[in-house]
């Protein structure tokens, strides 16, 4: 008889302690805690397009009929895009115009088309740096009318701050470079240093980031 007390007791026991447990776990699930989330697949690509305002100075001494001057400060714009992959390395298209006006009516236009190879990744939990290099092709036009084809290189350092998930904003300094071939018929335009056809170009590009 007092044995059958003793298990009918414990039985009550361990059922209540069952019970408590299985509310206790309710209440943690309710509550948000020892809950497992699916853990964020990493990308394995960051692709990005940025839509600049790009002011600038050409560096170069540029001779014209009118004067001799460098540094001279024009405005222009760029459309870039860019994929990383995970460790970091990617590549990246662009196109970038800029104009810069100089005395007597001149207005030097600069056209790059560019492939680049980048570098990039986050430095912070919101920001994000990159470098490039790029080459490929350049024109340059007087009052809008192409005067001459050549060979354009850029080399870029870049700094983001990404508002979230999809949109951010970002400065970049870039270094455009450009050579033509001479051009008896134009005798103006050129890089006075060598008597060369080409250009040399430092520009701030401030705009948004949209991450796809």
């Amino acid at each position: 008889m007092r044995i059958k007390t003793v298990i009918i007791a414990l039985s009550l026991i361990m059922g209540m302690g069952a019970h408590a447990q299985e509310e206790q776990k309710n209440d943690a699930d309710n509550n948000g805690y020892f809950t497992m989330e699916p853990t964020k697949a990493v990308k394995s690509t960051e692709q990005a397009f940025s839509i600049n305002f790009s002011p600038g100075w050409i560096t170069s001494k540029v001779s014209t009929p009118q004067e001799e001057c460098s540094w001279q400060l024009g405005m222009g714009y760029e459309v870039k895009y860019r994929c990383l992959f995970r460790r970091g390395y990617g590549f990246g298209l662009s196109y970038a115009h800029n104009s810069t006006s100089y005395s007597g009516g001149y207005d030097l236009g600069q056209n790059f088309i560019l492939g680049s190879f980048v570098y990039g990744g986050q430095i912070g939990k919101q920001w994000y740096a990159t470098v490039e290099t790029g080459l490929g092709y350049a024109n340059y036009t007087d009052g809008g009318e192409k005067v001459n084809d050549g060979l354009g290189s850029k080399y870029g350092l870049g700094i983001e701050y990404q508002l979230g998930s999809i949109f951010g904003i970002g400065l970049d300094v870039a270094y455009h470079t450009a050579i033509f071939s001479k051009d008896d018929n134009f005798n103006y335009y050129y890089n006075d240093s060598n008597r060369a056809n080409g250009f040399h170009r430092l520009s701030i590009n401030i705009g948004l980031r949209l991450y796809l």
